[in-house]
Parts: structure tokens; sequence; C-alpha cells
């Protein structure tokens, strides 16, 4: 550490190790603090116990032994964590800032000014700059500018003659058309599986009465019977495209008839009839639905037509029974030139479009669905992976999509950057090809740089970073004398690990210090430079010098010697056998911050008080070497 006068502030050195890239000696350790022994009881064969330890400036007169009563002993646990703790920074702060030897013994608290802060060294940086040109690839055609240049937003700098980006881009759109086919692939891919999903679920495409599947037969007559039927239940393994039956609207039913030409005009549409059918001895009422001016040749050489009837199942009709229509015209009955089938409303056979084992039935033969009914469920693990697979492979080419579509545009960007124009008011720091050049794409061209906002980037030590915070006042300092100023803008909480030329590693924390804008000078980047961040101040604090603070079990305390009528709270005599003067009491105290020379006192004493100077290196050499002596034994 810098040996600072009195009241400048302590200096909590970090400059940058030389693996750091800056050739700074490297902080020492902190000394190791010794750990605290336990108290131990007198006994046969046992160690004496370890005398509790008081902070002396003066070893020589602090060197006898003493003993202390128990108001006032010191805790050497206390001591040691002290060390470890807090101490650790003490214990850096001796190393690099002795304390200068003075003659007196006591000395009085007053009102002073304190400060701390954290140095070390940094280097300068422009705020914003721009690296251009490092994508584009082609031959340079003219350069404009040189470095050191002033430029404006959007002058043109260089100009590219991007040829091979120009190629990469045909490719890229070639790249970026079969990615969208390959979507368009996946997405029918998709509907299919999802087809065959939804078929696992049979449903009703209309209203009505599921036939089941059976082979006809032809039987007395020419009447066919339907012969089987079908039987499913859960569990049943049924295939891809077997026909569970036909789903029939037989609540309206229709039969086409033939009748002779001479009535072509006379029959029309909406005209009430008559359906019979002879093997039901049924005759129901029906309407004339459809007239169709065919010509069509009976068997006895009659030109008829075709004339559709419809009417309502009365339940006891059904398809294909013969049937004949009369229609009254002027009170003459017309009767067709032959019999028809009877036909029904709609119907549909109902396939499956998927396989699978049954998981269940919702009715069968001759069951009457409405529309949209589940008629059986089924589930198949492989439809359903199909469908999940489909799924991944249209995002999979969704993404690939997008990707080609990123590319595309990226260099349809760099073709119109391929005359680089300076997106910023600066200057040129760089130009880094020349004309006829090829550039491939791999590094910038052109460097601008807005030198009117500089910073400086710089790392903390892992033992500091929790000192320094984003506001704090900074003073800037250069070899050749300059000085600036500035203030912490950021502190990152990522940290680095850097490695030693000695071996070992450090730990630190980058930090970004804004430099204040000078009318008089100015800084230009890549400038190494030291910085000094001010991490604490107190004005008009009381204060006493360093060498008077001792540490107790109770915390931090100073031998205070109280005036005539004056008490101190919480005060305990000075230990028997000690060299502390007569008079002098021991007192509590909480501290604050310190410098090299002096400590902060928030409470318990206040200005104008007689202290008794002590130091802590024969504290540290007795417990040392009691330490010792037990470990021996």
């Amino acid at each position: 550490m810098k040996k600072k006068t009195p009241n400048q502030g302590q200096i909590e050195n970090n400059k940058p190790s030389e693996a750091a890239g800056t050739a700074v000696a490297e902080a020492p350790e902190p000394a190791e603090a010794p750990a605290a022994p336990e108290t131990q009881a007198a006994a046969e064969g046992a160690l004496p116990p370890i005398e509790p330890l008081i902070r002396n400036k003066y070893a020589d007169r602090m060197n006898s032994k003493r003993k202390l009563p128990m108001p006032a002993k010191i805790a050497l646990g206390v001591v040691a964590a002290a060390v470890l703790g807090g101490g650790g920074y003490f214990a850096y702060t001796k190393m690099n800032n002795p304390s200068e030897i003075v003659s007196e013994d006591t000395a009085f608290s007053a009102l002073g000014f304190l400060e701390t802060y954290v140095e070390g060294y940094g280097q300068t940086a422009a705020k914003r700059s721009e690296d251009l040109g490092k994508d584009i690839k082609g031959t340079v055609t003219e350069v404009l500018v040189s470095p050191g240049d002033e430029v404006k937003t959007g002058d043109i700098l260089l100009k590219i003659d991007a040829d091979e980006t120009r190629k990469e881009l045909d490719e890229a759109m070639e790249a970026q058309e079969d990615a969208r086919k390959g979507i368009d692939d996946a997405q029918r891919n998709l509907r299919s599986a999802g087809e065959k999903a939804s078929a696992l679920t049979v449903t009703a495409p209309f209203e009505g009465k599921l036939i089941p599947p059976g082979q006809e037969s032809s039987g007395e007559e020419g009447e066919k019977t339907a012969v089987s039927e079908l039987r499913v239940q859960p569990g049943d393994d049924l295939d891809s495209g077997t026909i569970i039956g036909t789903l029939v609207d037989d609540s309206i039913l229709h039969v086409p008839l033939y009748y002779s030409y001479a009535y072509i005009d006379r029959i029309q549409e909406g005209m009430p009839a008559t359906v019979s059918v002879a093997y039901t001895m049924t005759s129901v009422p029906a309407t004339v639905e459809k007239v169709e001016k065919i010509e069509r040749i009976s068997p006895d050489g009659t030109k008829t037509f075709r004339v559709t009837l419809s009417f309502e199942n009365p339940g006891t009709l059904t398809k294909d029974m013969d049937a004949i229509g009369t229609i009254m015209l002027d009170g003459d009955m017309v009767v067709p030139a032959d019999t028809g089938k009877i036909e029904y409303n709609r119907e549909k056979a109902i396939v499956l479009e998927s396989g699978g084992t049954v998981t269940s039935v919702d009715g069968l033969s001759y069951y009457r669905f409405t529309e949209g009914q589940v008629i059986l469920r089924m589930s198949n693990p492989d439809v359903t992976d199909a469908v999940e697979s489909a799924r991944a492979a249209v995002e999979s080419q969704q993404k690939m999509y997008e990707q080609k579509e990123e590319r595309v545009a990226e260099l349809q960007k760099l073709l119109e950057e391929a005359t680089l124009t300076s997106p910023i008011d600066g200057i040129v720091i760089d130009v880094a090809a020349t004309e006829g050049e090829k550039v491939d794409g791999t590094r910038s061209v052109c460097t601008v740089a807005d030198l009117s906002s500089i910073v400086v980037n710089a790392t903390i030590p892992e033992l500091d970073i929790d000192k320094v915070e984003v506001g704090q006042p900074v003073q800037l300092s250069m070899d050749s004398g300059d000085m600036f100023t500035g203030s912490v803008s950021s502190v990152s909480m990522k940290a680095e690990t850097t490695e030693g030329s000695r071996g070992g590693s450090s730990i630190n924390f980058p930090i970004v210090i804004a430099v204040d804008e000078s009318p008089e000078q100015t800084l230009s980047p890549n400038r190494s430079l030291e910085f000094k961040i001010t991490t604490a101040t107190r004005e008009d604090c009381v204060t006493v010098p360093s060498s008077a603070v001792v540490y107790t079990a109770d915390g931090a305390a100073v031998y205070a010697k109280p005036a005539e009528g004056q008490e101190f709270e919480n005060a305990v005599p000075a230990p028997e056998g000690s060299e502390v003067p007569e008079g002098f009491v021991l007192v509590p105290i909480e501290t604050g911050i310190s410098d090299s020379e002096n400590t902060e006192v928030v409470s318990g004493i206040g200005e104008g008080v007689e202290v008794f100077l002590a130091a802590p290196q024969d504290a540290y050499a007795q417990y040392e070497q009691q330490m010792a002596v037990a470990s021996a034994g």
C-alpha cells in the first residue's frame, strides 16, 4: 500500500496483477490469524490458561506477564475472529501502511475528516465504438477516409463490391424455399396422422340406423336376406378398412318409377300420389319429388320418363321392396309402366379408417344414432405416436425455415451495407483495408468511435468489491500528470479468474468508470491510467489514533481517562499489572471507517477525551508464542 499523510485517506490497493496485462506488483496476502484457544480449567498436568491480550503500541512496556480481573478480560477468540474477518483487511493495511512511531503515550480524540478509497489501474475506451464491414465478403473498391478523420452520421467511409455475399444470398434463398416446402410436407403428414388419430373414434355422420354388414343370398321369389351381423366388444382388434355396418336414414323413403310419355307435360313436382307395396299389402300417401324428362323404352316398347315419389316410412318398409305409385290426373289413375325398388333417404357404409383395439362400444346392429354420436372408440399407440412425431417434424421445419429466413435477411442487410457509412458522429479509429483488397468477412475493415464519451474499464479484487458501488466518485491520473474525474457507472457481479505469473490465481470483478467531460483536456481510447475510487467519507467525525483501539469480548474499546466529574458508560478498570497509566479505564466504543492513521468513533466517547495509545504487535506475538507452547505440549 501507499503511505499517506494523516487524514488523507487509507489506500486499499487494487492494482492489477501481471496476468492482467499491467506491470503492477501483486498485493501481499493478508497475514493469517491464529485461531482462538478455548478457555481451560486449571488441572494437574494441563497447560496454564492463556491470558487475554490487549493491543499496545509499545511492546517493550507490555511484554511482562500481567493478570487481568474478570470484568476486563479480553476474549482471544474475538481477537482471532477480528483478524480472520475484518482483521484480514487490517493486516493488509498494516503491511502496506506502517504506523508512525509517536513520542507520546497518549493522545486526545478530536473532530476530523476521514476518507477511504480503492485504487488500481484501468484502460480507457470509447463508450460507443462501431466496427464496420466485418461480415461482408467481396472486393474493396473505394476507401474514402483515413484514421483520425472526423466523420458525421451517414458519411460514406468505404465501398465494397460484395460479389461473394450476393452468391451466399442466392444460396440462402434457395435453402429458404426448400425449408418452406419442408413445412408443407410436414403439415400434410401431420394432417394425415391427425385424421387417422381422429378415426380411432367412430361417429355417426348423420342421424340414422346402423344396419350390420352381411352376405345377401337369394331366397324364394328372389328376396334377399342378411345372414350375418357384426358383433364387436372392448378388447377386440379391428383392422383398418373393416366395415362395421351401413348407417341409413329410413325415415323417408323414395321409389323411382317410369310413366308413359303421354303424361310428360301433365305430371308435375309436388303432385299427390300413392305408393303401394304388394308384399306387405301397404299403401301410403306420397308426393311427386322429381320429374326427369329422360327417354326409356319399356320391355313392351313404350316410351317412358322417370318420376321419383317420396313418402314417410310407416315403419314396415325397407330398401329394395317392390312398389308401384299411382297419380290421379283429372279423375284418371295413372300407373307406371313397371314396378320400382324402394330406396333409403340416405345411406353410408361405416368403414374403419384406422385400425386398433376397441376400448368402448356404444351400440352397433340396428342401433339408431344421432348425428355425431360415438359408435365405438379404439386405441392405437402407433397412430398417436405418429401424430406427436409429425407435430415435432412441423416444429423442426418451422425453426429451420426461421433460421433460413434470418440468414436471408442478414445477407440482404449486408448487401445494403456494402457501402459503409458512419452510424455515429465520431473519429475514424482504424481503416484495415485498401482499394482492390479482398475481404473475407472475418474482420472489420473500419472502426469509428465517439470520443466525446470515454469510459475506463477496470477490475476490483474480490476483497474490495463490496466496498465499490455505482455513483462513487473517482480520481483518474495518467503518467503524463494529466488528471481527470469520473464516477463508477457499473459494477459486474460476475467474477473473472486471473492466473498469476508466479502461479496461483486471483478473483476480480469488472467495473466501468464514466469519465467526466473536460473542456480543457480530452482522452483517447486504449490509454492506461490510475484510478482512486472514494468508498467512504466522514466529515466532522470524532476520531482517535488507530493505535488506541483495542478489542475485547464485547467488541472495540479504548483506554480513556475521564475528566474531573466525567463518567463513561460500561467502563471497567485497567487490568492489573499492565502498563496502562493510572486513571485510565476501558471504555467500549462503536467504530466506523478508518484511514492509515485514525479511526472514526461513532459512539462511546466524544471530542477531547485523552486515550492511551496501544498497538497489536506484541499482543499477536504473545498469543502466537503461547499457542506454540500449547501445541508442543
